[in-house]
């Protein structure tokens, strides 16, 4: 299935250099950072009054969301315009009536993707955005915060505020269905990339489809992503009026006695007992909509006084370690009452570092290098930018365009070698970076320069 639709802290920082180790806390406050900019784009005129201000100036960037986190909703208080707003000439592209309009808004259409971010030599972010319908697009203000790997990061109150396109649905009762649509790639304006599958209609219009999960989308509209039982390649994501359920095969009278403990011959894996569990519970746990574990619970441990229930009380010893349940309102999404062979899928979000060691190496010799003292210091900066980011998960693997860009803002892409326990004159070029998962026991983030 396609990902989500189908598919420490010490009490102060304590800054160490041992070896080439430099240590971070997320208790430090982080240093300002130097942004190399674009363009001017604003001047402003001298007057015998008039005080001499800075010219604004901005630079881009681009931004790397997951899948299903790059959308956002209008919070209906600021205009989009044609480029950032502090910059001369920036024109109305949709005004506040408009805005407090689509924040109002439950149309899948009028949900904006955001694939662009700038930042201006005052310290004001901007975020380059585009309606899924596409009538609005523009630049929006979002704050002082750097969101660039993380809609959530955004100023509250400002322009826009992540949002999730799309939740879970239970799968209806018959799953076996015929079509009446076209297949879309994901259902219609739900992402920005979103288009009809590419079979032509006809080759399986007329075909038995499976209805293999379900969500809801803004307006609260059904849709199943389906597979065709007989053509593999062909699958995708159709609105639930558009289908008709069918029965694989015609019921029959005879009844079939159920089965007791007796009857059951078969021995169940990782078990030491022939008989089988009698009230379980399936626990789907996802990362950014992909896969990461089941675990099959019994009812009883699911159990509140009396009463089976999904929380995140109730779950949390079965949350496989590492992660932790996201907090928006679509954390935990169930097919129906909590019964014996039902399924949640929970949402979860990746724990991050709280603490945090960097190591630079060399790129040929594997050799640990000894940074200078004040380069521990400009690599603790660094290392805290990471941490204040939320960019180092414990268990996952670090995005290295996340540590480039961190480091080009600590002017870290090059380093003198009279800074580093090398010989020689000239300096050392950022290469690269480990991206072996991130231990929580001991999480360490690795450069390598050349």
């Amino acid at each position: 299935m396609q990902s989500f639709l189908k598919k420490t802290v010490y009490a102060g920082l304590t800054l160490f250099a041992l070896g080439s180790l430099a240590a971070v806390n997320t208790t430090t406050a982080s240093a300002k950072k130097h942004v190399t900019t674009k363009r001017v784009a604003k001047k402003v005129k001298k007057g015998k009054h008039t005080k001499k201000q800075t010219k604004v100036t901005v630079a881009y960037y681009k931004v790397h969301f997951a899948e299903n986190a790059a959308y956002a909703k209008s919070n209906g208080v600021v205009s989009i315009m044609n480029k950032p707003g502090k910059l001369g000439n920036a024109k109305v592209v949709a005004n506040k009536t408009t805005m407090r309009r689509l924040a109002k808004s439950k149309l899948p259409e009028t949900v904006f993707h955001v694939y662009g971010m700038a930042k201006t030599n005052t310290g004001l972010y901007y975020a380059h955005v585009v309606t899924l319908g596409g009538k609005y697009r523009g630049w929006i203000y979002v704050g002082k915060n750097d969101f660039q790997y993380n809609l959530d990061n955004i100023t509250k109150n400002t322009g826009i505020s992540a949002t999730r396109t799309l939740r879970y649905g239970a799968n209806p009762s018959n799953v076996n269905v015929k079509i009446l649509d076209k297949l879309w790639t994901y259902p219609k304006f739900s992402r920005y990339n979103a288009r009809v599958v590419s079979h032509r209609k006809a080759s399986y219009i007329n075909d038995d489809f499976v209805v293999e999960s379900a969500v809801y989308n803004t307006r609260g509209w059904l849709y199943y992503y389906v597979q065709d039982t007989k053509k593999k390649s062909v699958n995708g994501w159709i609105y639930s009026g558009s289908t008709t359920a069918r029965n694989a095969k015609k019921a029959s009278n005879k009844q079939t006695p159920a089965k007791t403990p007796t009857d059951n011959k078969q021995t169940q894996t990782n078990t030491t007992t022939t008989t089988p569990t009698t009230s379980t519970y399936n626990l789907v746990f996802k990362y950014n909509g992909n896969f990461v574990s089941t675990k099959i619970v019994n009812l009883s441990d699911l159990s509140v006084n009396g009463t089976p229930v999904v929380t995140p009380d109730s779950i949390a010893k079965f949350i496989p370690s590492n992660y932790q349940i996201t907090t928006d309102a679509n954390a935990i999404n169930t097919d129906g009452p909590i019964v014996n062979g039902g399924t949640a899928i929970i949402n979860l979000n990746a724990v991050p570092a709280t603490r945090l060691t960097i190591a630079i190496k060399q790129k040929d010799t594997g050799a640990l290098l000894t940074p200078s003292s004040d380069l521990v210091t400009t690599l603790n900066e660094a290392g805290q930018d990471l941490l204040n980011q939320k960019l180092v998960l414990n268990g996952q693997s670090i995005n290295s365009n996340a540590v480039k860009s961190i480091l080009t803002n600590r002017n870290l892409l090059s380093i003198d070698q009279s800074k580093l326990s090398t010989s020689g004159a000239g300096s050392l070029q950022f290469v690269g970076v480990d991206t072996t998962a991130i231990d929580a026991n001991n999480p360490t983030v690795t450069l390598y320069y050349k």
